[in-house]
């Protein structure tokens, strides 16, 4: 049997999968929305995009990367009780679609939950079903609240571990986020010395408007594990509804932040909404090492004192 790097929810409906990773080699297959493959390598190459080169490659042949969403597939022991102030959880299988009561046979809802969105957990419930002996959680989503349900087996406890700060002992003064616009580039310094760096997708602009990413200097002042972000009305161009968001870290009160991404991978080119897309494992790197510091117990953690949060610079 070959080894798994892990697995692959492809992203759309038009992706191929090809004999070689190269966008000129013959197609050998086609994906379809939420197909969920192996991935056995990761291949760097000269074909791609001009931002993004890099392919997966899965049973037959190689994808690009940018057609993948890179997910866990993990099954988990349930928690047996919420308690007063519910619990953190992330997703850890590929997609769930969420119900409206404790039972797969409950009416779906009008959302799928997808790999590493992070939710709040507010009860434990048994199933409502007697063929289901197993353990539901009911979701705070703050757009729908405790409307919706998923099977405690399929999200994995986030623990109070995972909330403290990274380099506690640096001088939050000197600490600083750049956010390099040419470079589609995110920078961590502590005392001027790099510590961490990612690659971004930041604001674009789209037939509906510009929302590039604003320039200038701010500071992080609000943050939360997880958003259910929507905008534009219904049907439109650009306009989008996602629950889930894990790691966000609000840096302008137009409601620009950091946060992790699920629906696409394709990083080194402006295509957001204004904010600064990046992998779910960096937005969560980030948000444990900026400041204000961040308590579990809490949903948001706000400060008033802008000065007071890391400082970030968009340029």
């Amino acid at each position: 049997m070959r080894p798994l790097l892990g697995f692959g929810r492809t992203l759309n409906w038009a992706g191929a999968i090809r004999s070689e990773p190269n966008l000129q080699a013959p197609q050998v297959g086609k994906l379809t929305r939420d197909s969920v493959l192996p991935i056995y390598a990761e291949v760097e190459t000269e074909s791609g995009t001009t931002h993004n080169k890099l392919w997966y490659e899965v049973e037959g042949g190689y994808v690009h990367s940018s057609n993948v969403h890179v997910v866990d597939w993990q099954l988990n022991r349930p928690e047996t009780d919420a308690g007063e102030k519910g619990f953190w959880a992330e997703l850890t299988i590929p997609f769930f679609d969420v119900r409206a009561g404790p039972a797969l046979s409950a009416g779906r809802a009008r959302y799928r939950y997808y790999g590493g969105t992070v939710y709040k957990i507010i009860k434990v419930v048994k199933s409502t079903d007697p063929a289901d002996a197993g353990l539901w959680y009911q979701i705070e989503d703050e757009m729908f609240p405790g409307l919706w349900f998923v099977p405690g087996k399929y999200m994995r406890r986030i623990p109070d571990a995972d909330f403290t700060p990274l380099s506690p002992e640096i001088d939050p003064a000197e600490k600083k986020l750049v956010v390099n616009l040419r470079e589609q580039r995110v920078y961590a310094y502590e005392r001027e010395r790099e510590v961490f760096s990612c690659r971004a997708a930041t604001g674009a602009r789209f037939q509906a408007g510009d929302f590039s990413t604003p320039v200038g200097k701010w500071h992080i002042f609000r943050k939360t594990p997880t958003q259910h972000m929507y905008g534009g009305a219904v049907g439109d161009e650009g306009s989008f509804d996602l629950p889930g968001i894990p790691w966000v870290c609000y840096f302008t009160t137009s409601g620009v932040a950091f946060h992790g991404t699920y629906w696409h991978n394709d990083y080194g080119v402006p295509r957001s909404h204004g904010c600064v897309n990046v992998t779910s494992p960096n937005a969560k790197w980030i948000w444990r090492w900026s400041m204000p510091p961040n308590d579990p117990a809490e949903r948001y953690i706000h400060i008033r004192k802008a000065d007071l949060g890391t400082t970030v610079i968009v340029e």
